[in-house]
């Protein structure tokens, strides 16, 4: 809450004209004075109040209890302070000699209330946008969301550059990793980080023209084929059929000769069925079709669609895991699981690589392809959508899951633009 307080004090957030102490005094700030570190205590401020001039320490606080921790402590002596500014009435200060410190209430000032300080279930009410007189500018929203896309946009080119360093700056193993995290969606993206981590890409690419051998290192060194992994009641059918005992059979070879690691089948606990999505993996990177010279190579977003839609072994088909014989859900790829992907793991990527070599065009194909790529569908995206915001493509979405993630789950309310201009406008409108 003080973060927010300070903000206000430091930018001069309050109505100039016609302000008054909480015991009516009228109140005139010449100078806000400068902060010290974090401490929410200005030096060397200027006031007038009445008829007299002041110069010395103003105090925000909150909560009287934080006021009295802080003089008690030993961090500032009473005697300097001119001016204790609060969120509430709720406190009378005293000097040594028994002098009332003169108060100025901010919520008495503008009528603000606290969910202006905080963020609430992932989106505040401070981007109401057609919300009477403390509407926001919507053209100047979307310039703050722009860069809120760069932030993020950044944020992914940090982490692909850490990890393009640990994969020897090799950029087709980059672009490995990011695609099978990709492929969690999410809620599983650590599952599929792990098994990305385990295989062996150099093995992989020497088997990727056989389909079954590709499959058989994916579902290999996920775990997939201990038989502890496979629910009881499919583990007959599985082990009966020729595909298993081939694929299984084809694992075992290919673990001697490269020596491949497996990790623990239990990271799977809690994720349905992730074969299917292995098996397309294992699709995409059967041929050696999908590189990161491919992907600069692509002329439009239908490139990438045709490059991440491979047609699935024919026992997949029909089987969501070893032995299971469910159908639904095991056809091609869907638009928006495709559209995740390009967004979380192929543009990002491109950027990155666009960057490092120069090719700016590339990082411009990367931003072209969020604004025509439709927007993420998710709580957070349609939590914004009631706020009055019209989210229109992938880079609006991938804004606002910024703003979200970075500010107002953290409740950075006090670094945030959105938030700056809301407070601005409401307590001007107080």
């Amino acid at each position: 809450m003080e973060k927010i307080m300070y903000q206000i004090w430091k930018n001069r957030l309050f109505p100039a004209a016609n302000l008054r102490t909480t015991s009516g005094e009228k109140l005139q700030i010449m100078d806000c004075g400068t902060s010290r570190s974090d401490k929410n205590i200005f030096n060397d401020a200027r006031i007038r109040i009445g008829d007299k001039t002041w110069a010395g320490n103003v105090v925000l606080h909150s909560k009287s209890s934080d006021w009295e921790k802080e003089i008690h402590g030993g961090d500032s002596c009473t005697d300097n302070v001119i001016l204790h500014v609060t969120l509430h009435n709720d406190c009378s200060m005293l000097r040594k000699h028994g002098e009332e410190i003169q108060q100025l209430c901010l919520t008495h000032t503008a009528e603000l209330d606290s969910d202006i300080f905080e963020a609430r279930g992932g989106a505040c009410r401070c981007l109401n946008i057609n919300g009477g007189d403390q509407a926001l500018d919507k053209i100047r929203v979307h310039g703050i969301l722009s860069k809120l896309l760069m932030e993020r946009v950044e944020e992914r080119a940090e982490y692909i550059e850490r990890l393009h360093e640990k994969n020897g700056h090799r950029w087709d193993d980059t672009l490995f990793r990011m695609l099978i995290r990709s492929f969690g969606f999410g809620i599983h993206s650590r599952q599929f980080e792990e098994l990305a981590a385990t295989i062996d890409f150099s093995a992989l690419g020497k088997h990727s023209d056989n389909l079954l051998q590709v499959e058989a290192i994916f579902f290999g060194q996920a775990g997939l084929f201990e038989e502890e992994s496979i629910p009881y009641y499919y583990r007959e059918f599985a082990q009966n059929s020729e595909y298993f005992k081939e694929i299984r059979r084809e694992f075992r070879f290919l673990q001697k000769k490269f020596n491949l690691k497996i990790m623990s089948r239990t990271m799977w606990n809690g994720c349905n069925a992730p074969h299917v999505r292995i098996a397309r993996l294992a699709a995409i990177y059967n041929g050696k079709r999908f590189s990161m010279s491919n992907i600069a190579e692509s002329g439009c977003i239908k490139d990438l669609y045709k490059t991440l839609s491979h047609t699935l072994h024919c026992y997949w088909q029909n089987h969501t895991c070893f032995g299971g014989t469910e159908t639904y859900g095991n056809g091609d790829l869907k638009q928006t699981q495709i559209e995740v992907i390009i967004i979380n793991a192929i543009v990002p990527m491109l950027y990155v690589y666009g960057r490092h070599r120069k090719e700016y065009a590339l990082c411009e194909k990367a931003e072209d392809y969020l604004h025509s790529l439709r927007n993420e569908e998710n709580g957070v995206i349609r939590r914004w959508r009631e706020q009055g915001l019209t989210v229109g493509c992938a880079a609006d979405s991938q804004a606002l899951l910024q703003l979200s993630k970075a500010y107002c789950s953290r409740n950075r309310c006090s670094e945030c633009q959105i938030a700056y201009r809301y407070i601005s406008n409401a307590i001007k409108c107080g």
